[in-house]
């Protein structure tokens, strides 16, 4: 079968995002509790509300928003305060520097592909900030054309690194609701392409979020079960930090039991097998470049 867009998730897809942030994060609360003398079991507590109230568990710079970095750091500006905690976010830096690298064969397979002619899109849940600087920093911008990613709900005063250099128009801002699974933004991706579903292939590592949402979508589905290869400690680890609320982590874990039904059209044990599964070409027509 012949694809002419490649919708790809990013988390666990491209990358091992678990992998390289729950270590970083843990690195940077370790040095963070050291710096305000106060327990790690305490910060973290206090960090899980955080995420809850920024609805994400890697808003920039959460640290700053800890009660007990605001009492204890209340006669300081927001720049000092940041200066105060600095080598705790150094440390997280450092990990995430270390850490953070795609998966074997990934620039190499969506290199071949854009050299096919087919136009490749990025799609996430995640923080836009956070996805626009992975995509930068992994050299990603060059083989990916846009990032769809979460209209934001917040501004933040911080971000990590300098703004990426991507035009304006590199990010497509979705509406709140358009989340995973959600066929409805992969059907509006197709349109922003004038390209037919079933010309178009999503690639995720989720079967209740990514895989459903395609099929529902009517586009072809990969599932990038290597994506679950990471430490189980880890999870643990991120879930007890997480946005998620207990409600949350339970739906989760239901749906999970009845993941087995959804059915991809490919498994991939690794990226490169989407050259195995399927051929890649030219739009029959470029739609976005009347569009943008």
């Amino acid at each position: 079968m012949n694809i002419r867009l490649l919708v790809t998730d990013l988390d666990n897809t491209l990358y091992d995002w678990v992998t390289y942030f729950v270590p970083a994060f843990y690195a940077m609360m370790e040095k963070a509790s050291a710096l305000l003398s106060v327990p790690l079991d305490e910060l973290l507590l206090e960090m899980k509300a955080v995420h809850q109230r920024h609805e994400s568990s890697e808003h920039p710079f959460s640290l700053l928003d800890a009660p007990i970095v605001q009492r204890q750091l209340a006669h300081l500006t927001l720049d000092e305060r940041k200066q105060y905690l600095n080598d705790a976010f150094h440390a997280f830096n450092k990990i995430r520097k270390q850490s953070l690298k795609l998966y074997d064969g990934v620039y190499d397979t969506l290199q071949k592909i854009s050299r096919s002619g087919a136009i490749i899109v990025a799609h996430t849940d995640a923080d836009t900030a956070n996805a626009l600087y992975r995509i930068v920093r992994l050299g990603l911008a060059q083989v990916i054309s846009r990032l769809y990613a979460p209209q934001k709900s917040a501004q933040s005063e911080y971000k990590f690194g300098d703004a990426p250099a991507v035009p304006g128009s590199y990010v497509r801002a979705l509406p709140r609701e358009d989340r995973k699974p959600n066929p409805k933004l992969l059907q509006d991706i197709c349109r922003d392409y004038d390209v037919d579903p079933a010309e178009t292939l999503y690639i995720g590592d989720s079967r209740i979020r990514d895989v459903l949402m395609a099929n529902n979508a009517g586009v072809h589905s990969a599932l990038a079960l290597y994506g679950a290869n990471f430490d189980r400690e880890l999870w643990q680890k991120l879930v007890r930090v997480s946005h998620w609320t207990e409600a949350d982590v339970k739906r989760e874990n239901e749906l999970l039991l009845h993941s087995e039904e959804i059915c991809p059209d490919v498994e991939l044990a690794h990226f490169s097998d989407l050259l195995t599964h399927f051929s890649f070409g030219v739009p029959k027509h470029r739609g976005i470049e009347q569009r943008a």
